[in-house]
């Protein structure tokens, strides 16, 4: 969820900045691990066609809702990120790009863990843009959600939330139902 990367995204940046010195390596930390979902927002505009409704309020209740029929994401893929690590080991390890690579790193690392317990029917292949491009990017055979009832009513909140948001239970625990009995048997 974004709060999540939002904070691991500031603490590798000020890890970053402490051990190099450097606010090129710390800025390129903080946009590969947070701003990264930038494409999140580019998808929601131009293959959703939401751009009549571009706040973002209005976006994040729709990436709340699962409600997305493309998943296109370029920049959460294994192909950007080997393209770019090349560039690095190979042209030039300018900080800003070295930094921007271990939070996009670090960010996809957490995605894999937290939406493959919750979105994604192949967790780790998702972030392969040719799988995504075999399966035309449709949301519906790349993810397995259900979505909570409550998702998207609180989308500022749901934003800073570290998992998605869950349906309440509404009943008893089974720890309450079996003191219930237990009261009931002894009355009788």
């Amino acid at each position: 969820m974004p709060g999540g990367h939002l904070a691991t995204s500031l603490a590798l940046s000020g890890v970053a900045y402490a051990t190099t010195g450097s606010p090129e390596a710390a800025a390129g930390c903080f946009a590969g691990g947070f701003l990264i979902d930038v494409d999140h927002y580019l998808d929601y505009l131009v293959f959703e066609k939401q751009w009549r409704r571009p706040s973002p309020v209005s976006f994040l209740r729709y990436y709340f809702t699962y409600s997305p029929k493309k998943l296109v994401l370029p920049l959460h893929s294994a192909e950007f990120m080997t393209a770019l690590l090349l560039f690095i080991l190979f042209v030039h390890p300018w900080p800003l790009l070295v930094g921007y690579w271990l939070g996009a790193l670090m960010h996809l690392i957490f995605d894999v863990l937290v939406n493959g317990d919750n979105a994604l029917k192949h967790p780790v292949l998702f972030y392969i843009f040719g799988y995504r491009a075999a399966h035309r990017f449709a949301a519906d055979e790349l993810l397995d959600v259900v979505v909570p009832v409550a998702a998207g009513r609180t989308p500022i909140r749901e934003f800073f939330r570290w998992k998605p948001v869950e349906d309440e239970l509404t009943a008893e625990p089974a720890a309450d139902k079996s003191e219930t009995l237990t009261s009931e048997v002894s009355a009788d």
